[in-house]
């Protein structure tokens, strides 16, 4: 910009040589420099050697029509005020002067007294307007470097914004005038939209200014963070009111700040929260279980001997095992193994990596304390898979501390610290497993483990056996079917019943293996019998819960009677509602899918589980058996009596075999024939046996009832 305090080097152009010798002689007079031209050719010619701050510019003379539009098209000709000299009252070269991009015109003939005075307004206007263009190009370039950009709004939708603003929406330039705060608004990501609406509606009606943070996403996909702020501008002479505002992108601030958050908050090597950010998360969940009275335990894993890799292998392959075993107790947490104990779902339990081989875990709302061993024995289950470090196959063992929130510590600090001080209980008693703060809880986890050790020990030594108990047509005694029960023959207990093992099957995972020995132990069994010439009956076999979770149990099963084969009428799918009630459509769906193979289905427990009929219409059953709770009081009439007969004629009117099980006396097994239902199992025919004397009841095909029952539940 040019100093103020020089002359102002102006120059005429005329081909009046009085008139320029006149007009040089006056503003030389007043102070400035001034050169004249003769001719536009001239005019051209001193231009493009030198900037002039001021051209006079006769249009009259020959050959000068485009002088002052190639005057603007020169490097330093685009913002000089160019004056005309114009005859008095000649409109026609007044608009022309404009026409060719004149700043102003002076009238001939000249007032030699106002001509330095009209000289000295026009370099004041054109500096003026020059320090307006350099201050809005600074504010545009303070606006890019910033991100900011600004806008305002009038009462009628409309907006006006700085390219800075066009720049950031990815908005065309139209935009810049005829664009609408709706148009803008439509940028706002939609979790942000309503927010910011409500905000600019509040501005408008009620002059409540605001300041926020939202995201917009632009055209080419991208999502940027902004910051708004914005008021109410009222106008002096009772106008419209308007609203300005300015937005500014802050997406790197906001990544930046996100980044410093993860480095405070986070371990950079597994990406877990670190020993700071676990004490956080895991607050919220220790004043839940406060106030609801729950159980919550810390463990507190620490690997084994780790050392041992980083010195075999270097810091950066262990923390790359590292990553590998947080990754491994992520997706245990985060799947479906936790949430498969019923009482801990996945969204309460919080992960952290709290040294340089120990994690933290908290588990929330537990039920019961042996939650707590379940979850340490599948962590060390999962950390015990090999992980291969440079073509290695490296296994892991890890010892686990466990406390209990409230009976060990009353706050995280002093949870942490009992369940370090297990740790070292862990280890001392040979590392690989977990130990408990209170030793009385050592002592009876020890005993569960103990006992599915030996749970495990007798699936895998083949110390399983079937046991069989006929179903009864009891008006004619013959045998019609039977049902499988799995029995445990320990080496130094005896037989073990189940009711001391299948519970601690579920719990530990073992229910699955032992449910497909039963069934291809139950196939085999038919196909030896049907090979011996035994007379063909169905045999059901009890399903776990957990069955009801494989889709492709009917495909497994197909392929399974295929192999000995079999029928698929042969076996009896026996499962509870309770079962079935826990997914609804999962269970319709997989019932479907047996059915389709043609399997029977048989609803086991009736009546001591929670569905309703509507559900027990969908269910695509073929068999329904009471309950021994309503067969045992039957015979005496009353509330049991009503309820045997009512399922009974339910059963029948949809078309289902009715099953009564627990039939100990002639007068129940009576008052059952007396109310249709013929199809009998219970102690009054037969305990359940082993393989070889149920074989002996097939052969004869028919059992007559016992005089004398045993007055014992079936076990």
């Amino acid at each position: 910009m040019k100093d103020e305090r020089e002359p102002s080097h102006l120059l005429i152009v005329d081909d009046d040589m009085l008139l320029r010798g006149m007009a040089a002689k006056t503003l030389r007079h007043a102070g400035f420099n001034v050169s004249d031209a003769v001719s536009g050719e001239d005019a051209l010619a001193q231009f493009a050697e030198r900037p002039y701050d001021l051209v006079l510019l006769d249009l009259t003379m020959p050959g000068l029509d485009g002088y002052a539009r190639r005057i603007r098209a020169m490097a330093h000709g685009a913002q000089v005020p160019i004056l005309i000299l114009t005859g008095l009252n000649d409109t026609e070269a007044i608009e022309l002067a404009y026409s060719h991009d004149a700043t102003d015109f002076i009238t001939k003939p000249i007032n030699w007294t106002l001509l330095s005075h009209r000289v000295r307004y026009a370099l004041r206007a054109s500096l003026a307007a020059e320090a307006t263009r350099r201050s809005r190009e600074c504010l545009a370039r303070a606006q890019s470097l910033a991100g900011m950009g600004n806008w305002a709004m009038f009462p009628d939708g409309r907006m006006e914004c700085s390219t800075e603003l066009l720049r950031m929406f990815d908005a065309s330039v139209d935009a810049s005038r005829c664009g609408t705060a709706d148009a803008f608004l439509q940028r706002v990501v939609m979790h942000d939209r309503d927010r910011v609406g409500a905000a600019r509606s509040q501005l408008a009606e009620q002059g409540t200014p605001y300041g926020m943070e939202f995201r917009i996403g632009r055209s080419d996909g991208a999502v940027r963070t902004v910051f708004e702020q914005a008021a109410r501008i009222q106008n002096d002479h009772g106008g419209p009111t308007t609203i300005e505002g300015i937005t500014q992108d802050i997406t790197e601030r906001v990544q930046a700040r996100e980044r410093i958050t993860e480095l405070a908050h986070y371990d950079g090597a597994t990406g877990l929260p670190n020993r700071q950010f676990f004490a956080e998360l895991a607050g919220p969940s220790l004043e839940r279980a406060t106030r609801n009275g729950t159980g919550c335990a810390v463990l507190h894993v620490d690997i084994d001997r780790f050392m041992g890799v980083n010195d075999a292998f270097g810091r950066s392959q262990g923390d790359a095992v590292l990553k590998t075993l947080a990754e491994r107790l992520c997706h245990w947490i985060r799947g479906s193994d936790l949430a498969s104990l019923g009482r801990a779902p996945a969204d309460r339990a919080v992960l952290a990596r709290v040294g340089g081989n120990a994690f933290t875990v908290l588990i929330s709302d537990l039920v019961g304390k042996e939650q707590a061993a379940i979850v340490a024995q599948r962590l060390l289950k999962a950390i015990g898979q090999p992980i291969i470090v440079e073509s290695q196959s490296l296994v892991l063992t890890a010892s686990i501390g466990i406390a209990f929130f409230p009976n060990d510590a009353k706050d995280l600090p002093g949870l942490t610290r009992c369940a370090e001080q297990a740790v070292h209980a862990a280890k001392g008693a040979g590392r690989a497993q977990h130990r408990f703060f209170d030793e009385q809880m050592n002592a009876h986890a020890a005993s569960r483990l103990l006992r599915e050790a030996d749970l495990r020990r007798g699936i895998a030594h083949n110390e399983l056996r079937l046991h069989f108990q006929p179903k009864v047509n009891a008006r004619s005694g013959a045998i019609v079917g039977a049902e499988a029960l799995v029995r445990w023959q320990h080496a130094e207990r005896g037989l073990v019943p189940p009711g001391e093992f299948i519970a601690l099957a579920e719990e530990t995972g073992l229910i699955q293996p032992l449910t497909d020995w039963v069934l291809e132990s139950a196939c085999r069994c038919l196909r030896e019998w049907a090979d011996a010439g035994l007379p063909s009956v169905p045999l059901s076999v009890n399903l776990a819960a957990s069955s009801l979770a494989d889709m492709s149990l009917a495909a497994k099963l197909s392929t399974l009677t295929q192999r000995f084969g079999l029928a698929p009428e042969s076996l009896m799918l026996e499962m509870t509602e309770t079962m079935l009630m826990r997914d609804v459509e999962s269970g319709v769906a997989l019932l479907e899918a047996l059915r389709a193979k043609g399997f029977g289905l048989s609803l086991d427990d009736f009546g001591t589980g929670y569905s309703s009929l509507g559900y027990l219409k969908r269910f695509p059953i073929d068999e329904l058996k009471i309950d021994r709770t309503f067969v045992t009081d039957a015979a005496r009439g009353g509330r049991a009596g009503a309820l045997a007969s009512a399922i009974i004629a339910l059963g029948r009117e949809l078309g289902l075999q009715v099953v009564a099980e627990g039939v100990e006396t002639s007068e129940q097994s009576a008052f059952l024939l007396s109310r249709g239902c013929k199809m009998q199992q219970g102690y009054l025919f037969s305990k359940p046996v082993p393989e070889e004397a149920y074989a002996r009841l097939l052969r004869v095909g028919s059992i007559v009832p016992r005089e004398e029952c045993i007055a014992m539940a079936p076990l």
